[in-house]
């Protein structure tokens, strides 16, 4: 009877399984629906909820003083604002024109990611789970919804990460690619200075190009390409910024900008901000932000939740743990069993992915620990994209299986995390709902 029931969920699975790997194998419509759910869920009216959101007290502001030429002062570089204020030049200062450019540079993240995973890896499962993955999350998905500045993180970083893959994958256009990573990198940082992190990555790249393929960029690709280039970029794109605000020079400004980081909720017994959040408690997802909340009539509210997917963050940080203990055990020449019937080569190669995986995740996440402002849930975006690929490599794994039941299992991941992104999706997009289907959302008490 067991076996009967037991035959009765996986072979659905198992069917399941055989239809994504085959999707995943075949770009053209695979990336196509990535790309439709990604410009769909971005896109979708993106002027309908309020006119300010959260931060859209600021960012939208400040790209609209670029452009009227009114001083002001700014906590972080300016590039994001002026990409903002590109949008509000095409289509005026409304929700629309200062939300379009970040919902482009969201819909493009899943893309860009995929992009990255094939080139880096040449395995379309992987690269096309890491898509979907990213395409699935809440917290991305609502940060590309707004006129905020985060997501410009994620893409700059991403590109650098894919640019430095093609550096050393394509030698007779390395010098062009080595050039254009530096300004990827040198754009991330433009954006906030913590798009420094993408560095580690760049490296772990190199090292992996050199182990398996003997393939370096030589001293002047790396001094002037990921040195020289984003170094002048992150002054050069200050320029228009100094230009408006000559009162400070540029050294003045850096310590003005550092000492309001610093001393941002220094000394206050209760905290800046209601939806402060240590850094540990990301990956648990214990407390999402409240960037609006109105009530409608009927008992209805419209509420947008600056939330992960639950599903996708607590089964990614399971994937990191296992890719952790899989490097241990590497490290000390005793790989888990499921590794032993891989073949060395490959396992080389896995244990370079897992790397960068954790590597980077780690690069992103611990320097928040020693940071000692008022800390948000989105400060852990760009790790939280190394813990959705790790999770995605696991999954790719599954479906490599020669067992239906492994890769049952993988689906399962996959189908979960679909169906927590549909179940959430009110709180991600603003839908409005019933106040008494709010308790339904909130499975947590500190999400409230």
């Amino acid at each position: 009877m067991s076996i009967w029931r037991e035959s009765k969920i996986i072979t659905p699975l198992a069917r399941l399984s055989d239809r994504l790997i085959w999707l995943s194998e075949h770009p053209i419509f695979g990336v196509m629906a990535i790309a439709l759910v990604a410009f769909a869920s971005r896109f979708w009216n993106l002027d309908g909820t309020a006119d300010i959101v959260f931060d859209e007290v600021y960012y939208p502001k400040f790209a609209q003083n670029y452009l009227r030429g009114e001083p002001f002062f700014d906590a972080h570089p300016p590039l994001a604002k002026y990409i903002i204020a590109l949008g509000i030049k095409i289509f005026g200062y409304a929700p629309f024109g200062y939300r379009c450019m970040t919902a482009l540079a969201g819909s493009l993240l899943p893309l860009v990611t995929y992009e990255f995973v094939w080139q880096l890896s040449n395995r379309r499962s992987w690269a096309w789970l890491t898509g979907w993955f990213v395409a699935m999350d809440g917290l991305l998905l609502v940060e590309s919804r707004f006129g905020l500045i985060n997501t410009y993180i994620l893409l700059f970083g991403m590109l650098s990460q894919l640019c430095m893959v093609l550096a050393l994958k394509r030698s007779r256009q390395r010098w062009i690619w080595a050039i254009a990573t530096g300004f990827m990198l040198g754009a991330s940082v433009s954006v906030k200075w913590t798009g420094l992190a993408y560095i580690v990555g760049i490296v772990a790249i190199a090292g992996y190009a050199w182990s398996r393929y003997r393939q370096t960029l030589n001293s002047p690709q790396i001094i002037i390409g990921l040195i020289i280039v984003p170094i002048a970029f992150y002054f050069a794109q200050w320029i228009p910024h100094l230009m408006l605000n000559p009162e400070r020079d540029i050294w003045e400004l850096h310590r003005q900008m550092i000492g309001f980081h610093q001393n941002l909720g220094v000394g206050k017994t209760e905290p800046v901000h209601p939806y402060c959040s240590p850094w540990w408690s990301w990956v648990l997802l214990i407390r999402p932000i409240a960037y609006f909340f109105e009530v409608r009539p009927n008992s209805m509210v419209e509420f947008v939740h600056a939330m992960g997917n639950p599903f996708l963050y607590w089964l990614s940080a399971i994937a990191l743990l296992i890719s952790l203990t899989y490097l241990v055990a590497s490290k000390f020449r005793f790989p888990p069993q499921f590794i032993t019937n891989i073949p060395p080569r490959e396992r080389s190669q896995l244990f370079w992915f897992a790397f960068y995986g954790v590597s980077s995740f780690l690069a992103h996440w611990l320097p928040w620990s020693l940071s000692k402002r008022c800390i948000f849930l989105y400060h852990y975006m760009p790790a939280s994209l190394f813990a959705f690929a790790t999770l995605a490599l696991l999954v790719s794994l599954t479906w490599r299986s020669t067992y239906a039941n492994i890769r049952a299992i993988g689906s399962m991941i996959f189908v979960l995390v679909a169906i927590a992104f549909l179940f959430w999706l009110p709180l991600y997009i603003g839908l409005p709902i019933s106040s008494g289907y709010m308790p339904v959302l909130m499975w947590l008490p500190s999400w409230i």
